[in-house]
């Protein structure tokens, strides 16, 4: 029964292994592989680097599937490269084959392990190359295992800009002047080097200004200075500029003159570049009869304008022709050299003809010199005294002593004084101070109200007995010489009631002691000392001390009175004092050692005074083993001390003696050990045994701070790069430009970060860039103005009529803008004319002057109204 039921059962099984047999060979026949794809058949690692591996079947019928989990994956050498669902990790330097099969396909990744490495190094930092010249440089890599390998022709190279060098395996060449950085990339690391080609130091022309004849020419020679200190003449192949080509230009070395006026030439070669000044068939000056003017209010003058040709030595008279301004026109104006003072203060006139401008200053009562009668003022409450006179001196050395009716007068305490028009009167007794301006100069009165100089008692001692008193009478004394008795008046306070008490100059003494008796009236005081119980005699238990570091000694004191009373524990009441608290402190009586030394105590009780010699570990010769020290940052130093007593003998203090540094700033130091903080210079000092020791120490400090420009002129929205290079004490240099610490003096004006200015702003700042203590200043000029101009400076318009002027600036750079809409346009009267951005409406007859400002500069525009 049993082998039946066996029996049924393998059939049963063996039924079920068909049936499944079967369903698997459809399943095959109908998505058969055509083969397996992995999305890399190579890979190159570093140790301990990871990389996925990913297999694709594709399909006999077509379709894909992502099988990279259910691949089989192996490595052939599991020490240099493991695989697990397709991550590859690199174990260790060598190679490996990488093994993946899926239903029934096969295939292999080749696998390269390096070692890791930790760091490259260059051995040139940087390259001055002249052209076609070539410089060798060597990469070192450096591995995570501490081996080192010269990979100078396995490193892939990029250079920014390749028209200026190329690189072969580290080989640079010099193609064309200029800058460039090539880029060195090995493994997971790279460097940079920086590479100047014919970079010149400087570019200088023999002649900075040059005058030629219209259509004349001249030789021009450009000297090029290079670092190694050679010179070549490359006027031939520097690139010259011109900002007026219609005026002068430079060809082959050689500079013309095409028409009349002024021209600035530059040259530039390589990353340096100068500017000439070339004048052409024009002006040779232009002169004003009177550079300095000085004028009263509502006065006027004229000025004469000659100009002087080249040709002719005789002057023309220029002064209608001439384009004339105000710096100020609330102060002075002009109209073809006639001056009319507004009012006081101080203005430049300009008068501009061709390209060339010169200036007048005008004074209008403007003081240079304000002096009033006195410069303090003793008055009594109620008083009025004579007012104060007030006189100016002007440039031209005339003065005017009736001017305190015009000044402005002011007082900083109006409830102890009042001033009007130099007259002072006094309300409370106090101080305060009188000010009085005119024409922008100010001077000052103090006026002091029963305020005394001094005032003093009767008697600076008094010696009391319990229960006896005393009558001190106090008295004040002023500036004017007046004495008056304020005993009843002053304010008496003691320092303690329990000893003695003064009412009114009325000293009583309460009980044995001392106290300070002291009498107040106003701002001044005074001191009376009181004694209660009159001392005879002051003794302290010890006379000398001799004591070492950290020790201490109680001292008692006894005093006996000329009343017969004994106090034997005086030593509370005593006032203890040590000339030298850094050596030995006292306090009731306890004596401490602090540090080796001298000092001497003292026991101070009435008038009498006891004083008691303490000498702490004293030694009679202190010595260091080095004078001076000079070293770097992270570097330390170290001292030796030495102290020698009396006797002769000798030992090392280092530990036990106190040390300091001048400047915590720039270094430290702890038992001898110096450690640096910043550059700079500071001393060492080492005190002990009454002793000290002093060694100066110098850490890296910085020579020179060198800026690579000296003034910058720029436009708003422009970028400056400024390089700054410090020269350290071994006479080593260094690009500190990233490190040192830049400011901008206006920040409306510009931004400054790693010494590239932006210009934000116009007008004049200045950059500081500092490091190592040292500082380097470079004025800034953006947007500034040569001169404003309009197409026309006079126009006739009738009414209701409108016209059109353009303004036209130019910069110092020669640029030119047009700033008709930028520019202020306002009318000296709307009722005749109003303007609006340069576009000029005629509202009624008469003349009005239309004035345009750009940039702190201004030109007017003359415009007459007909009907």
């Amino acid at each position: 029964m049993k082998s039946r039921h066996s029996k049924w059962l393998s059939l049963v099984f063996i039924f079920i292994l068909a049936t499944q047999s079967l369903v698997t060979g459809t399943a095959f026949a109908a998505d058969e592989i055509s083969k397996l794809v992995l999305n890399k058949n190579e890979l190159a690692l570093q140790v301990g680097d990871t990389a996925n591996l990913t297999a694709t079947a594709i399909f006999v019928s077509g379709s894909t599937e992502n099988a990279t989990v259910k691949t089989d994956w192996n490595s052939g050498s599991t020490d240099v490269a493991s695989v697990y669902a397709g991550v590859v990790t690199a174990k260790k330097e060598g190679k490996a084959v990488i093994t993946a099969t899926y239903m029934g396909k096969t295939v292999i990744v080749n696998v390269d392990v390096s070692k890791k490495v930790k760091s490259l190094t260059k051995d040139k930092q940087s390259l001055a190359l002249r052209l076609n010249a070539t410089d060798q440089v060597k990469i070192t890599a450096f591995y995570d295992d501490g081996t080192s390998e010269d990979v100078t022709s396995k490193a892939d190279y990029t250079v920014d800009t390749s028209s200026i060098v190329t690189v072969t395996n580290g080989l640079v060449k010099g193609q064309n002047p200029g800058s460039a950085t090539i880029t060195i990339k090995y493994m997971n690391q790279s460097l940079t080097l920086p590479v100047d080609v014919e970079v010149v130091r400087r570019i200088d022309a023999v002649k900075s200004s040059i005058s030629l004849l219209l259509n004349g020419t001249e030789p021009i020679v450009l000297n090029a200075t290079y670092p190694d200190g050679t010179n070549a003449d490359v006027s031939a192949k520097a690139v010259w500029t011109t900002d007026k080509p219609n005026v002068a230009d430079v060809i082959n070395g050689s500079v013309k003159g095409y028409g009349v006026g002024t021209a600035n030439l530059t040259a530039t070669y390589g990353t340096k570049s100068t500017t000439v000044k070339v004048d052409v068939d024009s002006t040779l000056k232009l002169t004003l009869d009177q550079p300095n003017v000085l004028m009263k209010k509502n006065a006027i003058k004229d000025l004469k304008l000659e100009a002087t040709y080249i040709d002719s030595a005789t002057p023309v008279n220029f002064t209608d022709r001439a384009e004339w301004a105000s710096s100020d026109e609330d102060i002075v104006q002009v109209t073809k050299g006639k001056l009319t003072a507004i009012s006081i203060g101080e203005a430049t006139i300009y008068a501009k003809y061709g390209d060339k401008v010169v200036t007048a200053n005008v004074d209008v009562e403007v003081p240079r010199r304000l002096v009033v009668s006195t410069d303090l003022l003793s008055m009594q409450v109620g008083q009025v005294l004579p007012a104060l006179t007030l006189t100016a001196t002007y440039a031209d050395g005339t003065s005017d002593n009736t001017i305190a009716d015009s000044a402005t007068w002011s007082v900083d305490n109006d409830a102890v004084a009042f001033v009007s028009k130099g007259l002072v009167k006094a309300y409370k007794s106090g101080e305060a101070t009188v000010t009085a301006k005119y024409g922008g100069k100010t001077t000052t009165t103090k006026v002091e109200v029963d305020i005394p100089t001094t005032i003093k008692a009767s008697k600076k001692a008094v010696n009391l007995q319990k229960g006896g008193s005393d009558k001190v009478t106090l008295t004040a004394y002023f500036k004017d010489n007046r004495e008056l008795d304020v005993t009843s008046l002053a304010e008496w306070t003691t320092s303690s009631k329990d000893i003695a008490e003064a009412r009114g100059g009325e000293i009583t003494g309460v009980s044995t002691g001392t106290a300070t008796i002291t009498g107040k009236y106003g701002t001044r005081t005074t001191s009376i000392q009181v004694s209660v119980g009159v001392l005879k005699s002051l003794t302290v238990s010890q006379e000398k001390l001799v004591m070492k570091k950290g020790d201490s000694v109680t001292l008692t004191a006894e005093a006996i009175y000329t009343d017969d009373t004994k106090n034997s524990n005086a030593a509370a009441d005593v006032i203890w004092t040590s000339s030298n608290l850094k050596v030995a402190t006292v306090d009731g009586g306890k004596v401490k050692a602090i540090a080796s030394g001298e000092t001497t105590l003292s026991a101070q009780l009435d008038s009498k005074t006891v004083t008691i010699s303490v000498t702490v570990d004293m030694a009679s010769d202190l010595s260091a083993n080095v004078a001076n020290l000079v070293f770097d940052l992270n570097e330390t130093r170290s001292i030796v001390l030495t102290a020698t007593d009396a006797s002769g003998a000798a030992r090392t203090v280092t530990n036990e003696a106190e040390w300091k540094s001048s400047s915590s700033t720039i270094a430290l130091v702890s038992k001898g050990v110096v450690t640096p903080v910043s550059r700079g210079k500071a001393t060492i000092t080492a005190t002990y045994g009454g002793k000290s020791v002093t060694i100066p120490v110098e850490i890296g400090v910085i020579q020179t701070l060198v800026a690579d420009k000296s003034f910058i002129v720029t436009k708003s929205g422009d970028q400056v790069q400024v390089k700054l290079t410090a020269t350290l004490a071994d006479g080593s240099t260094k690009d500190v430009t990233e490190t040192a610490t830049w400011k901008v003096m206006s920040y409306k004006l510009g931004t400054v970060t790693d010494g590239l200015f932006t210009a934000t702003g116009s007008g004049k700042t200045t950059i500081t860039g500092s490091f190592g203590g040292k500082m380097v200043a470079i004025p800034v000029e953006i947007d500034s103005l040569k001169y404003l101009k309009t197409d026309v400076v006079k126009i006739e318009l009738q009414e209701g009529k409108t016209a059109k002027i353009e303004a036209l600036a130019t910069y110092t750079d020669g640029s030119e803008e047009d700033v008709t809409k930028p520019a202020l346009w306002t009318s000296s009267n709307i009722m005749i004319a109003d303007v609006k951005d340069g576009i000029i409406r005629a509202t009624g007859k008469g003349t009005a002057r239309i004035t345009v400002t750009y940039s702190n500069m201004r030109t007017t525009v003359q415009v007459t109204v007909t009907k």
